[in-house]
């Protein structure tokens, strides 16, 4: 799937607010040296939520709506989240910080950082992307924590939570989830 499928099939709205974010995120890792990959995705993930949230909130006229209607807006701000790090992975793979690589294997490699070593981290992404072709819900959060364990990877609930959910993300927008 060509990337911009993907961004038609979220959304104006989100791809607007994964692009502002993404601004924001390759900023704060340029910026802040000592931000840690892991706390950079965390964190755009979080802002892409509640940003969503906000949005959605004005939108709607109503500020309970976000609380009102929460599976739907962190569904939308998750998927925001994920754009982001796909927008990051396409801007570092143009700006000559990626390799020739699929911007899904580049997006999961991108949230692999600080968890499986460099040499083993495309191979990682590319079976954790397998997996997420295959399997779904907790199988595929099993799947992803034992492939990071196999590559020799840290393992870390939060990261595997955000690695399975967006590898699941991309493999429905690639059309190839069975679940």
């Amino acid at each position: 799937m060509e990337l911009c499928e993907v961004f038609a099939r979220c959304g104006l709205d989100v791809t607007l607010i994964a692009a502002a974010n993404a601004v924001l995120t390759l900023l704060c890792r340029r910026l802040i040296k000592k931000l840690k990959p892991r706390m950079a995705t965390v964190l755009s993930y979080a802002c892409a939520t509640l940003v969503y949230a906000v949005y959605a909130s004005i939108a709607a006229g109503d500020a309970a709506y976000a609380f009102e209607n929460l599976p739907a807006v962190a569904q939308k701000g998750l998927t925001a989240g994920t754009l982001t790090m796909l927008i990051c992975a396409a801007f570092d793979r143009f700006t000559g910080g990626g390799s020739a690589v699929s911007a899904e294997t580049a997006t999961v490699m991108l949230l692999l950082e600080g968890v499986v070593e460099e040499d083993g981290r495309q191979a990682c992404a590319e079976e954790i992307l397998r997996l997420a072709g295959e399997l779904g819900g907790e199988q595929l959060d099993e799947a992803v924590a034992a492939a990071i364990e196999d590559s020799g990877g840290t393992r870390d609930g939060v990261t595997e939570y955000i690695v399975a959910r967006t590898a699941g993300r991309l493999a429905c927008a690639d059309g190839t989830q069975t679940d």
